[in-house]
């Protein structure tokens, strides 16, 4: 499989060479769309992109619709020089980023420890590689919900990955410190836009959760 175990894709609608049911085409443009928020500040054109998506709801939305429409009603009035700056005080910082967006630190504490050890094993397994032009370790979480993506969507040499392959991967590398990372963000003063991305984030990996344990 030729895709980057870390480094997100562009698209947000990311389309399969393969048929795929349309709930798992959905959950890959959910994945690819926090790829990319989570990789850097979302530009102007994918701002407009996710303003056009919003949905009407009533007051028997469940989370995930009001969470969408949430970082949809954000994504019309924040500038992308604004999200650069928040971006960059989140997650960048000075010194130790005020959130950190690496596995390993919410599993182990440190920086590339076991939990990135593990995690590049699985992936050697599954074939994916790491572009050697990108720094961050493959326990970023925007590398892991392009994993994600690319399971679910296979492409022209590889097939998508089975339902189990998917459950077993989230469960040992995204569950298990996600919630706590999007608690972090939402928890932070500096967060604005990326509060509803949390929110969001979070909403989306519950679904994901309850899914996988039926």
């Amino acid at each position: 499989m030729t895709a980057s175990a870390s480094n997100p894709v562009q698209p947000v609608n990311f389309e399969s060479p393969r048929r795929i049911e349309p709930e798992d085409q959905v959950r890959a443009d959910f994945y690819a769309l926090l790829a990319n928020v989570f990789y850097r500040a979302p530009d102007a054109r994918l701002l407009q992109a996710m303003v056009v998506s919003a949905e009407p709801t009533g007051d028997a939305a469940d989370d995930l619709s009001r969470a969408w429409n949430a970082l949809a009603a954000a994504s019309g009035v924040v500038t992308p020089n604004a999200l650069e700056e928040e971006y960059q005080s989140l997650f960048i910082g000075v010194g130790r980023p005020p959130v950190m967006l690496f596995g390993s630190f919410y599993l182990a504490g440190f920086m590339n420890e076991k939990p990135l050890a593990e995690l590049r094993g699985a992936l050697k397994q599954l074939g994916y590689a790491r572009d050697p032009s990108v720094t961050e370790p493959e326990d970023h979480l925007a590398a892991i919900c392009d994993v994600m993506r690319a399971m679910i969507l296979g492409d022209v040499a590889s097939a998508p990955a089975s339902v189990e392959v998917q459950r077993e991967f989230f469960t040992r590398h995204l569950k298990t410190w996600v919630f706590q990372c999007c608690a972090a963000i939402t928890e932070n003063e500096k967060a604005n836009y990326y509060m509803r991305v949390a929110d969001f984030a979070r909403a989306f990996f519950e679904i994901e959760t309850q899914a996988f344990e039926m």
